[in-house]
């Protein structure tokens, strides 16, 4: 298979000069997802929330329990998607429903749907950009409302904004009050006029309330210190001048730095700042049953300075949070829009001057600051080329993110009890099965050699806590999946994070239980006519599906070379885990294509050319020569079988612009090959990129290690 013509191949710019060649991958993908915070939206309690399976609850019954039969109910929300792609969604209908997608009907409820113990499923094509939904649904006998998800919402969580102008940027769905069916109504919502209609959440307060922002927000009877948060920017360096008036305790922050402190009347004082961007925090003492009101203004030249809360939906100067008692949390920390705080109510985060509102923190770029398994592997492989090339700007771009994922891990949580599926960290969150946190769990190890965290460490004892008590196992021990399948994809899923949280905990039990996996796993899988592993295990039949396919294979060497590299050589299991490692290589040898690539199904040469796994054996083979494990003519086979992958690589999956070709899309299991046949590879997909770097970074490695006479 030709994915591109041969002059436009990385092989026909740079040949055999293999760093460019890496360097060209990693800075492809670096400046195609580059480094980019996490976005801050308004959202609101009372609106259209999720349960913690990201199903998007419309529970008019609930909310209008005088809708009379007949009514409806509209829902609408736009989706962003970074490209045109496909996407599937299930809906459980508690009545008839009807979706329309960028104003075409996508979806409509069959009598059978209609009784919400079933789902049904619908499947269109993203554009790239917003995409607008309108749904509706009829009150019957039986209930009024319905439930929609993305049909995979750990891997695609559907972020949903308002569409209301006006309400632009707030994260959610707007949903209407009941109403009569009228066609013409459905026709000027499609086309995105809302007017004439009450559409929720509300967005101002219904009755009088206090003056007092902070009353309004934390009630009455609260009592401590709020804390309040906004930020300005001045073209130049100039003199501020502060004033204001306060009838309790007032502290004043500029930039993290105590700019004035005053005890009740009126107050001024001047500053002078640079120019640039400033922040904000005032610490305001509250009695319980009293107002604790101040008035604040910012002058420069004689004008007012404007404020901004900086999050996207919300008008309002200031976000809020408390209240805290005498333990305070530190200003650096309050300036942070990544940590929660312990209040004396509880945990507690931003808040703003709207009914039953809150900050939300949304992960929104296509890959950057996504906790997902293909992302933790593909930032393994930038890391380790990043210490080969002493390349200190690919080093700063893979510890930030993994700083930022590890630092949201609390604020997920607790978004996640609010809200009910987070917008951050969302598979981590969802943590089912080895999928959802072994890869970018070992990742983040990994980081931790290089600066260490509080917070990493905190979630690797979750991670390993998991692996340890709560993943399914089997009565042997080995690890299963929920849906009583075993996949052997979970042998990298939790392998090389047993063996580095080994290496950081220094309990020899998790070392013992990567062997042990290991073992079990050739148990179950290896077909030894093929000297290969089949691919899935359903335990309801007890049978394996006999298909080889090529990525499964890559992850089963990978995570054997990850556990040789620290296992030692006395430990009881060396021996068995090196002979599996010398078997699987001969096996996947004698599949390799005369291109020097390998097939998406191994032992089928019509199947195409594919990449991941032809990165991955040349990672396993580079570390098992070098770790003195392959001896003698197998090692000169793979010398040799090494040489060519590579070359076919860089020939035939990656172009001259470091564009990366021939990757498999992310896998279900099957006992059919035609399946195997039949999934697609995708365009720089995430699964190969990161392992196409670290395979030419083992190559390099190997070459060294091969120049040295006392190693040969």
């Amino acid at each position: 298979m030709n994915y591109f013509n041969e002059e436009d191949s990385a092989y026909a710019v740079f040949g055999d000069r293999d760093r460019e060649v890496i360097a060209l991958l990693a800075n492809r993908f670096i400046g195609e997802n580059p480094q980019a915070p996490y976005q801050y939206r308004l959202d609101f309690t009372s609106g259209i929330l999720c349960d913690t399976k990201g199903w998007y609850l419309f529970d008019f019954e609930r909310r209008f329990p005088q809708a009379q039969i007949g009514d409806i109910c509209y829902g609408a929300g736009d989706l962003y998607s970074h490209e045109q792609t496909p996407s599937r969604f299930e809906v459980r209908c508690q009545g008839p429903v009807v979706c329309y997608v960028n104003g075409e009907e996508v979806f409509r409820s069959l009598p059978g749907d209609e009784s919400f113990k079933t789902s049904a499923y619908f499947s269109i094509t993203l554009l790239a950009g917003l995409n607008h939904f309108v749904l509706f649904t009829e009150k019957t006998e039986i209930g009024f409302g319905f439930a929609l998800r993305n049909a995979k919402p750990q891997w695609e969580p559907p972020h949903f904004l308002s569409p209301v102008p006006g309400r632009n940027g707030q994260a959610g769905f707007v949903y209407s009050e009941p109403v009569k069916w009228d066609s013409d109504r459905l026709k000027s919502i499609l086309s995105g006029c809302y007017d004439g209609m009450t559409w929720f959440p509300c967005v101002k307060y219904d009755k009088a309330q206090s003056c007092c922002p902070i009353t309004r927000i934390f009630g009455s009877s609260s009592e401590g210190t709020a804390v309040l948060k906004s930020g300005f920017f001045l073209d130049e360096a100039k003199t501020i001048h502060v004033t204001g008036r306060s009838n309790t305790k007032v502290r004043l922050f500029i930039d993290g730095n105590l700019s004035g402190e005053w005890q009740n009347g009126t107050w001024e004082s001047g500053i002078m700042l640079q120019g640039g961007t400033h922040s904000l925090l005032v610490l305001c003492l509250k009695q319980a049953g009293e107002e604790s009101g101040f008035d604040f203004r910012l002058e420069a030249d004689g004008k007012a300075v404007s404020l901004s809360a900086g999050v996207k939906g919300y008008e309002g100067q200031w976000l809020y949070t408390g209240m805290f008692g005498d333990d305070i949390p530190p200003v650096s920390d309050l300036l942070s829009m990544e940590k929660v705080y312990p209040g004396k109510n509880g945990t507690c985060f931003w808040k703003t001057d709207l009914p039953d509102s809150f900050v939300r923190i949304f992960s929104e770029e296509e890959l950057y600051g996504k906790w997902t398994y293909p992302c933790g592997v593909t930032l393994y492989g930038l890391l380790t080329a990043s210490r080969y090339f002493n390349r200190a700007d690919w080093q700063e771009y893979v510890l930030e993110y993994a700083r930022m994922t590890a630092a949201a891990y609390d604020y997920s949580l607790y978004d996640k009890s609010i809200f009910g599926y987070p917008g951050v960290n969302t598979q981590l969150c969802w943590l089912s099965e080895l999928d959802d946190c072994g890869s970018f769990g070992s990742f983040l190890l990994e980081a931790y050699k290089y600066r260490p965290s509080s917070e990493a460490e905190r979630l690797a004892d979750v991670i390993a806590d998991f692996m340890r008590n709560r993943q399914r196992r089997e009565k042997d021990m080995v690890f299963s999946r929920n849906n009583n399948t075993m996949w052997i994809d979970d042998m990298y899923m939790s392998i090389p994070f047993l063996c580095r949280y080994y290496k950081l905990s220094e309990d020899r039990a998790y070392l013992d239980d990567a062997c042990r996996q290991a073992k079990l796993f050739k148990q179950y899988f290896f077909m030894t006519d093929k000297k290969l592993m089949s691919h899935i295990i359903d335990l309801t039949y007890g049978k394996m599906n006999r298909i080889p396919w090529s990525r499964g294979n890559g992850w089963v060497v990978l995570a054997l070379s990850e556990l040789l590299l620290i296992l030692p050589k006395e430990h009881p299991d060396y021996d068995a885990v090196t002979s599996f490692f010398l078997e699987m290589t001969e096996g996947i040898l004698q599949v390799q294509d005369e291109t020097g690539m390998w097939h998406q199904i191994l032992d089928d040469s019509t199947t195409y050319e594919e990449a991941s796994s032809t990165s991955m054996f040349i990672c396993a083979f580079s570390r098992g020569i070098r770790l003195g494990i392959v001896k003698k003519d197998l090692r000169i086979r793979c010398m040799a079988s090494i040489t060519r992958a590579w070359t076919g690589m860089k020939k035939t999956v990656i172009n001259r612009k470091g564009d990366l070709y021939g990757v498999c899309r992310g896998s279900d299991c099957s006992y059919s090959r035609s399946y195997y046949r039949q999934l697609g590879w995708r365009f720089n997909d995430p699964h190969g990129i990161g392992i196409a770097v670290l395979a030419g970074v083992e190559k390099l490695m190997l070459d060294e290690f091969l120049q040295n006479p006392a190693s040969c």
